[in-house]
């Protein structure tokens, strides 16, 4: 009787088993449940640069985060010597830019912000409407949103795992932001190119985090 060869089918099935171990990732990309959180009294410090529509400026920014209510909502919000925004506390989520006295200059309904739980490869639209207070006049905003990519992100404040998200809007303004809620950074470093068409024509800006600093105990 012919001996059967078994050593073949043998050794294909242990390779088999061999390369899909070794074709599984040494780490599962992270998902985060929840936007960093802002304790009340924080200072976070951006090297801005901008040109065009988004200002010509070339220095630090300071801001400082409170706690406090807008419109009669629980509200995160942020500002600056010149101005700040309204945020969501729970989705940091923005619902409206200010002027330097707190004053509504621009209404986003909903709020715009990142969807979570947040994961790599994950892309979404939102649709919003802005209004200008001023005038009472409102837009549509749609957004298109792409979790590219988590990453390294290097800026003066340090070096922070990060997810890279990236938005193009229907006016052509594309924004690319890290974020790292794990290490309580909202925003490491922020990249926006706005074309000739939009309506408030070309500009260009970037900002990295040049330090934060938590509330004194």
């Amino acid at each position: 009787m012919k001996r059967l060869n078994t050593f073949q089918p043998v050794a294909f099935a242990a390779a088999v088993v061999v390369m899909s171990f070794l074709s599984v990732p040494t780490f599962a990309q992270p998902v985060a449940e929840s936007p960093a959180a802002t304790p009340a009294g924080t200072v976070t410090t951006f090297h801005r640069k901008s040109s065009g529509s988004l200002g010509t400026f070339d220095g630090p920014v300071v801001w400082t985060f409170t706690h406090a209510t807008w419109e009669g909502r629980p509200a995160v919000i942020q500002m600056a010597r010149l101005g700040g925004s309204a945020f969501d506390p729970k989705t940091h989520a923005n619902m409206a830019t200010l002027d330097a006295e707190g004053k509504a200059t621009m209404v986003f309904e909903p709020p715009v912000g990142f969807q979570w739980p947040m994961q790599v490869g994950k892309t979404w639209t939102s649709k919003h409407t802005v209004t200008t207070p001023a005038t009472g006049r409102s837009v549509p905003l749609e957004v298109n949103w792409k979790v590219e990519a988590w990453e390294d992100v290097t800026v003066p404040a340090g070096t922070y795992k990060a997810y890279k998200v990236v938005t193009t809007n229907n006016f052509g303004e594309v924004e690319t932001r890290w974020t790292a809620p794990a290490a309580g950074i909202v925003l490491a470093k922020r990249l926006v190119t706005r074309p000739a068409s939009h309506p408030q024509g070309a500009g260009e800006l970037e900002a990295v985090l040049l330090s934060q600093v938590p509330p004194a105990k």
